[in-house]
């Protein structure tokens, strides 16, 4: 009924000091995959000192963590810096329907079409600021 759930493998400080000097990815929480250089370790802290690639950037950032903040850590051989990844076009946005606005069924003008808030709403407005007047029903 459960299954098997996912573990999470937290790094201990040993195996950081492996890394020291080495290309890595690893998973930190706030940022996700990232590809980094290990560049220190403080043992009394259990501070990190990378230089972090996150997955569409280009430019490093020098960022400090835990070593409890690491998730999961292997060593890189890809491209770098790494190639970022391009992120897939969004569709395009279809044009709002709204109910209310001339030219679309619920709109009074529109043949078929009955009232509601909006257009009562846009012809209260449009009657204040001088505009056509709609004919009462």
């Amino acid at each position: 009924m459960y299954g098997q759930q996912p573990s999470v493998q937290f790094i201990p400080p040993t195996v950081i000091t492996q890394y020291i000097g080495q290309w890595i990815t690893t998973s930190i929480a706030s940022y996700g995959q990232v590809v980094a250089y290990v560049s220190d370790y403080n043992h009394r802290t259990g501070m990190v000192s990378l230089f972090m690639y996150t997955r569409y950037s280009q430019q490093p950032q020098y960022i400090q963590v835990h070593h409890s903040d690491l998730v999961g850590i292997a060593p890189y051989y890809g491209p770098i810096p790494p190639r970022p990844e391009t992120p897939r076009p969004r569709p395009r946005p279809r044009p709002p329907y709204y109910p209310g606005y001339p030219g679309y069924p619920g709109y009074p003008g529109y043949p078929g079409g009955g009232g509601g808030f909006w257009p009562w709403i846009f012809g209260q407005v449009g009657t204040s600021l001088g505009g056509p007047q709609q004919p009462p029903r």
